[in-house]
């Protein structure tokens, strides 16, 4: 992923190595965040047990408080 960072705009002062670093560590945050979500989803959607109703409500609010 290249970024174009225009230092003169006072968007950051902090140097090209550190925004690289800061970017990749918000880009793996991001995506474990979105497994997690899918894997709840799916959790909820293919659940089967005799308290299926709530798991059900639990997994929804769950999923519910990561999309947030």
């Amino acid at each position: 992923m290249n970024h174009v960072i225009d230092r003169t705009s006072g968007l950051t002062d902090l140097p090209e190595a550190a925004t690289r670093d800061i970017e990749a560590a918000l880009c793996a945050l991001l995506a474990d965040v979105f497994a997690l979500y899918v894997k709840t989803q799916n959790f909820h959607w293919h659940m089967s047990s005799a308290h299926f109703r709530d798991y059900h409500l639990l997994l929804d609010e769950q999923s519910s408080q990561i999309s947030r």
